[in-house]
């Protein structure tokens, strides 16, 4: 095998879906009591199966290794140059990490309040486009530094990741886009433009 490092594509891909369904039940302890939204997992293919909390879902094991084995063929049976090859372990890698790190985020943020209920009251209802928006607004933690490293440490690898940053934003703009349609077809109240 040229690239094995293509072995972390489906332990990451498996740790997002594993971690959404960790703190969606982490969730429910304290932090849900304070913080009200429509929706734990923005992903729209994953709301219904992480609001049940589902930790076997053959939908999401299915995708997994099929995305998983296609990648492994073109990597090691396309004719790709080593350049593109580590962008797009970068893209996939920062994306995921970016995932990954913000589950643990939520959770540790979830344990906390269920250890320190004290240190919160009161009621938030938040819409489920102010979440979307918050998320895609998120991401600008990581654009930045990553534009400066790509700037003054240009690699394939951190320019994948710069890709990849940048397509989370542009998924997240396609949710918005997506939700604001349903919206106005349901004749509710709308959503800010961007």
């Amino acid at each position: 095998m040229k690239h094995p490092e293509i072995i972390i594509l489906p332990i990451l891909m498996f740790l997002d879906y594993f971690l959404t369904v960790l703190g969606a039940i982490q969730k429910e302890k304290k932090y849900s009591e304070h913080f009200k939204a429509q929706h734990y997992e923005l992903n729209p293919i994953w709301q219904k199966q992480i609001a049940q909390k589902r930790w076997f879902n053959p939908r999401h094991i299915f995708l997994t290794i099929s995305i998983s084995i296609v990648f492994a063929c073109l990597i090691e049976f396309g004719d790709m140059s080593s350049f593109f090859i580590q962008g797009l372990f970068g893209c996939l890698f920062v994306s995921f990490g970016m995932l990954i790190g913000r589950h643990l985020s939520n959770i540790m943020i979830f344990r906390y309040l269920a250890k320190r209920p004290q240190d919160v009251s009161g009621e938030v209802t938040m819409t489920h486009s102010l979440l979307l928006f918050t998320s895609a607004y998120q991401y600008l933690v990581v654009l930045i530094p990553i534009i400066f490293i790509a700037a003054f440490t240009p690699s394939p690898f951190v320019f994948g990741g710069l890709v990849g940053t940048i397509l989370m934003i542009i998924v997240h703009i396609g949710w918005i886009l997506r939700y604001k349609k349903q919206i106005k077809a349901s004749n509710k109240t709308a959503i800010p433009d961007l």
